[in-house]
């Protein structure tokens, strides 16, 4: 029972982005003029993973998604995830701008060029926050709450089993970039930056038991790696 929940949660972590593509390939998002502009490349992948997995969390959830993060957290737990979150966030990212520094990957997120601050702040800051928080500490994380036991300490600090795989699922999915000519240590390090982000958010989910933290500090690692980006560049 436990290995079948586990191998279902990590099938849900790996279908949710292949059927939001075949969602996008259909042309099921798109809108007209301007809006399907809008969409183009990694948006409309986000909002059609968001859709997937919410239809997913009301059926498997049978109409109660509070049980997997739909729920409001204290203001305690908010600020610590904020104060937390960032943090992490900055250490993570001061770490990638040295090795960075050193290995001199290929310059540049292939999705971002070009793009826009305002269209960062609302795909890349907003929309991609929201969307995978949804899918990973939503929805995977959610899943495999029963496997809450399972898990390992790091110091004071206890990191479940639930958190581990949806951390790393949220990681590994990353490697798509690779499909869209970035270079392998960018796209190592974008990884391995998901990963953090992921253990951080999925702590704090299960702490609070809402998704709002996690989002919260899924903004916080966006904002900072693009921060980080636009210096280098400088």
């Amino acid at each position: 029972m436990k290995t079948s929940r586990l191998l279902l949660g990590i099938l849900l972590g790996l279908m949710v982005p292949g059927l939001g593509m075949a969602l996008v390939s259909t042309g099921a998002l798109q809108g007209p003029g301007a809006i399907a502009e809008w969409l183009s490349g990694g948006t409309a992948m986000q909002l059609a993973m968001l859709v997937v997995a919410l239809i997913l969390i009301l059926a498997i959830s049978r109409g109660r998604p509070a049980v997997y993060g739909f729920r409001m957290p204290s203001a305690a737990q908010a600020k610590s995830a904020l104060l937390w979150g960032s943090i992490a966030a900055v250490i993570t990212h001061v770490v990638l701008a040295v090795l960075w520094t050193f290995l001199s990957p290929s310059a540049g997120h292939p999705g971002l060029k070009g793009d826009s601050f305002l269209h960062t702040v609302i795909s890349v800051w907003i929309i991609a926050s929201i969307c995978e928080e949804v899918v990973y500490r939503g929805l995977v994380q959610g899943f495999l709450e029963p496997l809450r036991a399972y898990g390992l300490n790091i110091s004071r600090v206890r990191l479940s089993m639930p958190v581990i795989i949806a951390a790393l699922l949220f990681g590994g999915i990353h490697l798509m970039l690779l499909t869209t000519g970035a270079g392998g240590m960018l796209v190592g390090g974008i990884v391995g930056s998901a990963v953090v982000l992921g253990l951080a958010a999925g702590y704090y989910r299960e702490q609070s038991g809402s998704l709002v933290p996690a989002v919260l500090i899924h903004m916080l690692f966006n904002i900072y790696g693009s921060a980080s980006a636009y210096i280098q560049n400088r």
